[in-house]
């Protein structure tokens, strides 16, 4: 017997809780923190790096995108929870909550990715270039 979420409906306390606060904060924030935080990344560490530098030490710079991944995988992670509990069905005919659920979960867990991906890219400047390297 196939569940309600193999099928593509979903239950209507599950539609309530998305079409309400909690279910829409919860798709927002899988949706904005990534690209959110890859920005604050990219400004702790350009606003840090003067210190590093005068220090003579880059740990504290490998910290920042350290946590700031774990954050974007949370994020991550919380959009695939999201598209998990409403169904994982993409064949949609109309516009109703769980369509509309399932596509913003699918862009959340889209944009952690890339989002991950550019501060896993800067993280890999700072392994390359060390924090006094200035143009000349």
């Amino acid at each position: 017997m196939m569940s309600t979420a193999e099928r593509g409906t979903i239950d209507e306390r599950t539609r309530d809780h998305f079409a309400r606060w909690p279910g829409l904060l919860s798709l927002s924030v899988g949706v904005l923190a990534g690209p959110i935080v890859a920005l604050v990344n990219q400004g702790i560490i350009y606003a840090s790096n003067a210190w590093a530098c005068g220090v003579h030490s880059s740990l504290a710079l490998h910290v920042i995108p350290l946590l700031c991944l774990a954050a974007v995988v949370g994020a991550g992670l919380l959009a695939c929870a999201d598209w998990n509990r409403i169904g994982r069905s993409a064949r949609v005919d109309d516009a109703t909550v769980g369509a509309r659920t399932r596509f913003l979960a699918l862009i959340g867990m889209a944009v952690s990715a890339i989002s991950a991906l550019v501060i896993v890219a800067q993280w890999m400047a700072i392994f390359v270039f060390g924090p006094c390297l200035r143009a000349s």
